[in-house]
């Protein structure tokens, strides 16, 4: 047992020298748990605890606040990725320097018109360089749209020519409109989530129209918050506010490296929009989310590592029912305060959700179960007792606290789980050097390594779904590895009594290709509960909550 526990720590140090090294720290982790991983049979020369090892934990520490600096270093060799065009008046010929070839994926020298900017930027940069749109001797700054091939917004600065060759000068500055970026410019507007949603439109150069399909709003809705936004900023043109917004956000924002092209990316925050906050009778602060604007409310018991995000054609489909989610952040995700203690986490989830739902004056609704949530949710809907209409649980787990249960799960999830009953702090120590790593390494690396399956790598690359899923891990690391100490508790935990309790319809929405529990097990574990009713969606992976929205929506609708 000590030669295992001490080639995972070596392995571990190794992590902050190079963030790289994590798949090889995974592998002695693994190695540290389980006498034989594909069999799912735990390692025999050491016993189960619930207690913290002082001396694991310390080495955690240590280990983190290495890959800390390491990070910090990084971060201070950042450059600025700053493309440069260099424009012939007379021939309209284009050089461009290395970091514009990268960022517009084209070779220089090259036309005007062949450069792959919007329509709108190449007649304002034509009518420039001809005296057209400002005084002699001006610059202009610009918001432009690159398609290459990616739609990216920049800023552009315009400078005329300063010698005798005549050349006008384009800096372009590539501005990723993350969530973070947009809730800043927006709050330095004075601008409501709603109305930093619209905001958001207009910098991705959408018509009012496009921005109310997208949203799922009226288009009159649209127009009237956009009276606002130009009321707010003072504004007489919203396209004086893009560039306004524009320049704020240059002012903002740090570049992505030089010597890489942009990242897409979102910065490792949790996001705020449509957030809410509550007070709790035990003096924490809950955080919660209100999805969708219908009238029939659905609450929704997120997973561990998909949070309470979902895509805007979710939303589409949430407006088509009339339905709308109520989602607590549990303790210690996103902004929710953790729980006083370990042991009454459970207590805790269920009692900050009982008191939002009379805090709202909701007084009956269904209950939507996602993933890891599941335990939760069965304890939320006993005490919820007749107020709750039933429970949908989208790719759902049922009680795994007997060890033959590893063998049906991923590998992965079978790693989490053996850690979570062996020891906490080999638990905390993965978790904690897993998020410091990956946000080296970036939240993509950590994804890809979390989906074992192909439908769900497939995902990631769909700009709609990926960071939906990636707020999810932001979720879920906000305050730090105990959260995950404890939500991997209440699944780890015998909750039979809990699933067993429950006896008001409950339907059950599993995909074939949903490798965290085989579905075929799932089913045989139900087919003693009558109110059960199973559905199996062919190819559907772990994303199925967003990949699979229409058939769980309607079973919540037919509840509500």
């Amino acid at each position: 047992m000590n030669e295992r526990l001490d080639r995972l720590i070596d392995t571990a140090y190794d992590l902050s020298e190079d963030a790289e090294h994590f798949e090889t720290f995974l592998a002695e982790a693994k190695a540290f748990l389980f006498d034989d991983l594909e069999a799912g049979q735990v390692a025999r020369d050491g016993k189960a605890t619930d207690q913290d090892d002082p001396i694991v934990d310390r080495h955690t520490e240590r280990v983190q606040r290495l890959i800390k600096r390491s990070l910090a270093s990084q971060r201070g060799q950042t450059g600025r990725f700053h493309a440069v065009l260099e424009l012939n008046a007379r021939s309209e010929t284009v050089q461009g320097n290395p970091a514009a070839a990268r960022l517009m994926n084209c070779n220089f020298p090259t036309r005007l018109e062949g450069l792959p900017l919007d329509v709108e930027a190449l007649r304002f940069i034509r009518k420039f360089k001809e005296g057209g749109e400002a005084p002699a001797k001006s610059d202009e700054v610009i918001l432009a749209t690159v398609e290459a091939p990616e739609v990216r917004s920049c800023m552009a600065l315009i400078q005329r020519p300063e010698d005798d060759r005549g050349l006008t000068r384009i800096s372009i500055s590539y501005i990723d409109w993350s969530e973070a970026l947009l809730r800043r410019v927006g709050g330095a507007f004075g601008l409501s989530d709603r109305e930093t949603k619209v905001l958001s439109g207009y910098l991705h150069q959408q018509s009012q129209s496009e921005i109310a399909e997208s949203l799922g709003r009226s288009l009159d809705t649209i127009k009237t918050q956009s009276k606002t936004i130009l009321r707010k900023t003072g504004c007489a043109r919203m396209s004086d506010v893009v560039n306004l917004a524009a320049s704020i956000a240059y002012l903002l924002r740090d570049m992505p490296e030089a010597e890489t092209a942009p990242s897409a990316e979102p910065p490792w925050i949790t996001p705020t929009v449509d957030m809410r906050r509550a007070q709790m009778a035990d003096g924490r602060e809950l955080a919660w989310y209100r999805v969708g604007e219908g009238t029939r409310p659905v609450l929704f018991v997120h997973g561990l590592i998909q949070g309470p995000f979902f895509t805007q054609a979710f939303q589409r489909l949430l407006a088509r029912e009339d339905l709308y989610l109520i989602c607590p952040s549990r303790p210690g995700f996103g902004f929710t305060d953790p729980s006083r203690t370990r042991e009454n986490y459970n207590a805790t989830v269920v009692a900050d959700s009982l008191a939002l739902l009379g805090q709202l004056g909701v007084k009956r609704c269904p209950v939507l179960i996602h993933q890891g949530g599941s335990s939760h949710g069965f304890r939320i809907a006993t005490a919820m007792g007749d107020a709750c209409r039933g429970l949908v649980i989208a790719d759902g787990g049922v009680p795994v606290h007997h060890p033959d249960s590893l063998r049906y799960m991923d590998k992965n999830s079978r790693t989490m789980a053996a850690a979570n009953r062996r020891s906490p702090s080999i638990l905390k120590m993965m978790t904690q050097l897993g998020i410091a790593a990956y946000k080296l390494r970036g939240v993509r690396a950590f994804l890809k390594e979390l989906y074992a399956s192909d439908i769900d790598t497939q995902m990631l690359r769909d700009p709609a779904l990926f960071p939906v899923l990636a707020y999810g891990a932001f979720h879920a690391s906000e305050h730090g590895a105990e959260t995950w100490v404890r939500d991997g508790n209440a699944a780890m935990q015998d909750w039979e009594a809990d699933l067993t309790a429950f006896t008001g319809p409950q339907h059950w929405l599993l995909g074939t290709e949903a490798p965290i529990l085989s579905y075929r097990w799932i089913e045989r574990r139900l087919a003693s509960i009558d109110t059960a009713n199973v559905a199996v969606l062919e190819g559907a992976g772990n994303t199925l909550l967003h990949t699979h929205t229409g058939p769980i929506l309607q079973a919540v609708s037919d509840l509500s």
